[in-house]
């Protein structure tokens, strides 16, 4: 009797006491990769601390910044927000034979927070999706030819941009620390 069927038939002379496979120890380490690999989710905006700034030159600035590398929108002073319109960006295709349009969506927003001006920039990679509910029929479909819907009933009453899907992919990290990086240098700059 070797080392091996010796610590087998140990383990099997306990029955209340359960053995662990190395099939059981892979199930395990799988499952512990999965729930632990979900954890790592991306964030949505990057933060900064903007410095010895006051909140006034901070927010004036970041419009300035923000309008270098987007369309403003909008901009209110009362809550720190910028944003920029959505602007087309050139990505790598997500298929093999083409891809769908992509688009930032960005925003800056300063706040004081702890007596400190902080700015957060969050640029939404977003791509265009298909309406799949579009191409599948509806329960109500006859299938004899005659129609039972009217146009208002699918897309007619609304706008090509109302009938836009955009589903969003990712957050585009260093596009955001970019930002941030040039706010906080133009705020720094000005002084000297």
């Amino acid at each position: 009797m070797n080392d091996i069927e010796a610590i087998r038939g140990r383990l099997n002379d306990n029955p209340g006491r359960p053995v662990m496979t190395r099939n059981g120890v892979m199930i395990m380490f799988v499952l512990a990769v999965c729930v632990l690999s979900g954890c790592n989710l991306p964030t949505p905006g990057s933060p900064r601390v903007l410095g010895d700034v006051d909140y006034a030159s901070a927010f004036s600035m970041g419009r300035e910044v923000m309008g270098q590398y987007y369309s403003i929108a909008s901009a209110d002073p009362d809550t720190g927000i910028i944003q920029a319109r959505p602007t087309k960006v050139e990505v790598r295709p997500e298929r093999l034979l083409g891809g769908s349009p992509a688009r930032h969506l960005a925003t800056l927003r300063i706040i004081i927070k702890d007596g400190r001006v902080v700015a957060y920039a969050s640029v939404v990679l977003q791509r265009e999706g298909s309406a799949i509910h579009r191409t599948i029929p509806r329960d109500e479909d006859n299938y004899s030819g005659v129609p039972i819907g009217t146009p208002a009933d699918e897309t007619a009453a609304t706008t090509p941009e109302q009938n836009e899907l955009w589903q969003t992919e990712r957050y585009d990290h260093p596009q955001e620390r970019r930002i941030l990086d040039d706010l906080y240098k133009r705020l720094h700059s000005e002084g000297k």
